[in-house]
């Protein structure tokens, strides 16, 4: 009977040590990519969706303010755009950009669609905030995830330097170039 119980207990210990072990390599390593600023002139039907959808109270994204933006050529969309790599043998869960406002952002427009990663793949996520043109693009973004039902968040600033090209916001168009 002894034999058996330790060899209980050594099962044991070693399960529970395998639990630890996929615990603490349980990361996700996120890399900010790009930021890319649209003029939202060049997007005026995407601004007037926007700010219809913000006077009717039927945005789907996260509004930082409660004041309605007047005219397209005193704002831009900041679009950032993040890696995730999975290197964890364990799926994350819920993969969701935040960025963190500045004074006079407006709304952030991130995926409506969650995102899962599996073991040792990788993820674009991207998020999309409409602010004044006299402000810049530094922010801080968090990503968070799940695994096992556990959060965990990893928090970066964007250094990238925005352009001007004229392209669609990823929720107003079909296909991004």
């Amino acid at each position: 009977m002894k034999p058996a119980a330790i060899l209980v207990l050594i099962l044991c210990l070693a399960a529970v040590g395998g639990l630890v072990f996929l615990y603490l390599q349980s990361t996700v390593t996120v890399t900010a990519l790009e930021c890319v600023a649209v003029d939202a002139v060049n997007q005026l039907e995407a601004f007037e969706a926007l700010r219809a959808q913000l006077a009717s109270d039927t945005f789907t994204g996260t509004r930082f303010t409660r004041d309605l933006p007047e005219k397209p050529e005193d704002y831009l969309f900041y679009t950032y755009t993040v890696r995730a790599d999975n290197r964890a043998m364990l799926p994350a869960e819920l993969l969701e950009l935040q960025v963190t406002p500045m004074a006079g952002d407006v709304l952030q427009i991130g995926d409506l669609e969650p995102h899962d990663l599996p073991s040792g793949q990788s993820a674009s996520l991207t998020a999309t905030i409409l602010s004044p043109r006299e402000g810049h693009n530094v922010r801080e973004l968090t990503v968070t995830y799940y695994i096992w039902g556990i959060p965990f968040s990893v928090r970066l600033t964007s250094r990238g330097t925005a352009e001007l090209p004229v392209n669609c916001l990823p929720r107003f168009c079909a296909a991004r170039p």
